[in-house]
């Protein structure tokens, strides 16, 4: 199955991401953010961009420090995505659920039809790596560090006896927390299948 990002205007992506068409252009200017050329599309990796920028500035990050983390948390949250049903339009979850095999307990049919839809993700769209992390924190130090649900307690809390790490604010968030956040705003679904005419 190979699938293709949505695109949205201008206006959608202010409403999904927040953040003012002016901001962007001035973040576009000062070099924060890709120039586009033509007409404005932003498919979702572009509003993920859009949406990071902005929360972590409202959070008191300059625009350039904010610019170092934007393109790394906006892939996490996408990995964090690609597990929502949200995420994908009606006809994707037709196509998923028809290579699930027949044979399947109906219990775990969706479960199944949920990895077919990440693993396609995973191929058209370069996710490596489809474990499913749910944190992304932020340390003191600005390093960046993601946490799978099964090692996050244990890890994220034993960087406490680490001075440099918490030496100062530290930036803990929920990447499907914010992903749903993000899916609730879309107009449309952001994962489509791709037609024969897409290149």
């Amino acid at each position: 199955m190979k699938l293709k990002l949505e695109t949205y205007t201008p206006s959608e992506a202010e409403t999904i991401t927040g953040v003012v068409q002016t901001t962007v252009r001035n973040w576009r200017r000062a070099g924060y953010l890709a120039r586009q050329k033509g007409w404005a599309r932003y498919n979702i990796a572009d509003l993920l961009v859009m949406y990071s920028m902005g929360m972590l500035t409202s959070r008191g990050i300059t625009p350039e420090a904010a610019q170092a983390f934007a393109g790394e948390t906006a892939r996490a949250i996408f990995q964090a995505m690609i597990w929502i049903d949200g995420a994908y339009t009606p006809e994707v979850e037709t196509a998923a659920r028809q290579e699930v095999p027949e044979d399947c307990e109906d219990i775990f049919k969706p479960v199944i039809a949920r990895d077919v839809k990440a693993r396609a993700s995973g191929q058209s769209f370069g996710v490596s790596g489809l474990d499913q992390i749910e944190w992304l924190v932020i340390w003191a130090n600005n390093e960046i560090e993601f946490f799978t649900s099964d090692r996050a307690e244990a890890d994220f809390f034993s960087a406490y006896g680490r001075d440099e790490y918490v030496a100062g604010p530290v930036m803990l968030l929920c990447l499907p927390a914010i992903a749903g956040a993000v899916i609730d705003r879309l107009p449309r679904p952001a994962i489509r299948l791709a037609e024969e005419t897409d290149a």
